[in-house]
């Protein structure tokens, strides 16, 4: 009978099944995140614990073992909203610790395209959000942003943001992944949450949404206008947290 990991969904959690299939020999078909796990019917459910010991081990037996490039591929792949990507995961790191450093260029390796797969809607979601966050201050002088990705970006966002605008404390909340990245002026760090208490805007914040919707009309040009094409590149997913679309000036 086939076999099925189940584990809390965390990095550790999911090293740690890597551990417990290598020291049992036993090769599941599918690693599941516990909760709304979906089983085939043939399936038996194994539980795995999360252990930091056995999941530092596996990490530093990926770096040695695979290099690492291919960890902070594997990291990235993790921040992916795909359902399927624990089991892309493991089949990789198994594949990877088989096959060496090689695997990190094998392209036509079936997990090999499946993880590079995830990490490029990863990062190509994170790209986008680098032009598409607006920054509000509010009253007590933090700039704050909503976003709503569909992986979990928030990670790979904040060492940017913290970097071009080291002079500003910011909050970023990710609504969909509950989760808020704080940059204090000194460092950077992330808060699971599922909700932020906000002060009011600045009294200079009000003009400089106003200013910044006004420019981005003013620069339209009608006759040019291709709804499809702005979709493309401006998903509408993301168009409620932008000033340009959703600030709307109380009377």
């Amino acid at each position: 009978m086939s076999c099925a990991y189940l584990f809390d969904g965390s990095w550790e959690g999911l090293l740690t099944a890597v551990f417990e299939s290598f020291s049992t020999k036993r090769w599941p078909e599918a690693v599941l995140p516990e909760v709304d796990a979906q089983l085939a019917f043939d399936q038996e459910a194994v539980f795995v614990s999360s252990d930091p010991v056995k999941a530092r081990r596996v990490e530093r037996g990926v770096v040695r073992r695979l290099g690492s490039a291919a960890h902070q591929k594997i990291w990235t792949a993790f921040l992916s909203g795909d359902p399927e990507k624990h089991t892309i995961i493991y089949r990789y790191i198994c594949a990877g610790l088989e096959q060496g450093r090689s695997i990190y260029c094998a392209l036509a390796h079936r997990d090999v395209l499946a993880i590079d797969k995830l990490c490029l809607q990863t990062t190509h979601e994170a790209q986008k959000l680098h032009g598409f966050i607006r920054l509000s201050r509010m009253d007590n002088g933090v700039f704050y942003s909503r976003i709503s990705p569909n992986n979990n970006v928030l990670p790979l966002l904040m060492p940017f943001f913290a970097d071009r605008y080291s002079d500003q404390p910011m909050l970023i909340f990710d609504s969909v992944h509950n989760l808020a990245g704080v940059y204090n002026l000194t460092e950077w760090y992330l808060v699971e949450t599922d909700h932020i208490a906000l002060p009011g805007f600045a009294e200079e914040e009000i003009p400089c949404r106003r200013l910044w919707k006004q420019f981005y009309h003013s620069i339209a040009i009608a006759q040019r206008c291709n709804p499809k094409c702005r979709r493309s590149n401006m998903p509408k997913r993301y168009w409620n947290n932008m000033t340009e679309f959703s600030f709307v000036e109380k009377s």
